[in-house]
């Protein structure tokens, strides 16, 4: 869980590190969104960034109920679900 969160945060803090080193990317270009005021850029990047960071948490926890099996929901009645 902590690794998904941490990408996420990554992906959404790439604004800063774009902007402190004059890296062309994303994030410089939604700063020049944020100075001309344009609302569509803005729009697509939170989107984009809010649906990278849903999509990596989805993978990080379907290779949990890969990776152990006592995540797994039971099949069988009477054993309750885990």
């Amino acid at each position: 869980t902590i690794a998904g969160l941490q990408i996420g945060t990554l992906i959404a803090f790439s604004i800063i590190t774009e902007t402190v080193f004059q890296w062309p990317g994303m994030g410089l270009l939604f700063i020049q969104g944020v100075e001309f005021a344009d609302v569509p850029i803005m729009g697509a990047y939170l989107l984009l960034a809010a649906i990278a960071f849903v999509a990596i948490n989805l993978i990080v926890d379907l290779l949990y109920a890969a990776v152990d099996p006592r995540l797994r929901v039971s099949a069988q009645r009477g054993k309750g679900t885990a």
